[in-house]
């Protein structure tokens, strides 16, 4: 008896064998058997689990644990966002051979639902491995802070914003908003200050002098509009003005010389000036007056009549 080794077939083909003796009078064969060879099958593989899923991007990949009879060409995962995707749809090529691979996803849709399969490729054709649904991390709206009030006078102060985060979302706004009640919004007097994550100062105008205000920071992106937390401040009160009384001269038995220097308007505008007198200390208005134009300044004046 004796054991023969058969080699180079082709796959999946079929075969007659007959063993064969040879000895002076010729050679003799024994009996016919047909048999096909084993043909080459696609690989068996499977999906990896998704992980590290970010806005555009997730790693999976797959496990190749039989070749089908044949090298493996090509390997990888595909994804779409419907289900059970091939090698037409978007996809990864992670080098040859069987055994485990890593394969990085990119440019994905934030916020979308995909379906993931490995795939191996041999002369038989594309094998998948299992269909694995993952969804991307939304866009998310910004966090921010915001920042304290400062250089408060009647009618200004300065604000703004630290934004922490743009929720994966480009910041296409920003800037802070205020209002006499709590939590003003965007519909609220705002200012725009520029895009992007990076900080911002606002300047607050047309105030109300000593007016109770309440400011926050915000900032816009595809997901909406986040704010900053709700700051309090007060525009500074109009107060009466500052001023001097310039000495007296040029007296005579019915007249003299004086005047005034209005220092600070004390906020508001000057709609009134001049100087009173009467026999008694400490005169005003509604003693004897002149009335000498508007504004802060100096201004001189020559009393007559008393």
């Amino acid at each position: 008896s004796f054991i023969s080794n058969l080699s180079a077939l082709l796959p999946g083909t079929i075969y007659h064998v007959r063993a064969y003796a040879t000895n002076v009078a010729g050679t003799a064969y024994g009996n016919d058997i047909p048999f096909t060879a084993t043909p080459i099958a696609v690989p068996t593989l499977t999906t990896t689990v998704i992980t590290s899923v970010t806005l555009t991007t997730a790693i999976s990949g797959g496990t190749i644990s039989a070749d089908g009879g044949s090298a493996i060409i090509a390997r990888g995962v595909c994804w779409a966002i419907t289900a059970n995707p091939i090698i037409t749809n978007s996809k990864t090529s992670d080098a040859t051979g069987i055994g485990s691979f890593i394969s990085n996803l990119s440019a994905l849709l934030p916020g979308t639902i995909y379906h993931v399969r490995a795939y191996a490729t041999n002369l038989a054709g594309t094998a998948y491995g299992n269909d694995i649904p993952f969804t991307t991390n939304p866009i998310i709206v910004p966090t921010l802070t915001t920042v304290a009030v400062t250089s408060i006078t009647y009618t200004t102060s300065v604000s703004g914003g630290n934004i922490s985060s743009d929720g994966g979302g480009t910041i296409s706004a920003k800037g802070v908003c205020w209002a006499t009640s709590a939590n003003p919004t965007i519909a609220s007097s705002k200012t725009t200050d520029g895009t992007g994550i990076a900080s911002f100062v606002s300047t607050l105008t047309a105030l109300t002098p000593g007016t109770a205000y309440h400011v926050r920071a915000y900032a816009t992106n595809s997901a909406g509009t986040a704010y900053g937390s709700d700051v309090t401040f007060t525009s500074n009160p109009i107060v009466v003005p500052s001023l001097t009384t310039t000495a007296v001269t040029l007296i005579t038995t019915t007249s003299a010389a004086s005047g005034g220097n209005v220092t600070n308007n004390g906020g508001g505008v000057i709609s009134a000036r001049g100087v009173c007198w009467a026999t008694t200390t400490g005169p005003t208005r509604t003693d004897f007056r002149t009335t000498e134009g508007r504004g802060t300044g100096r201004f001189p004046i020559r009393l007559n009549g008393w």
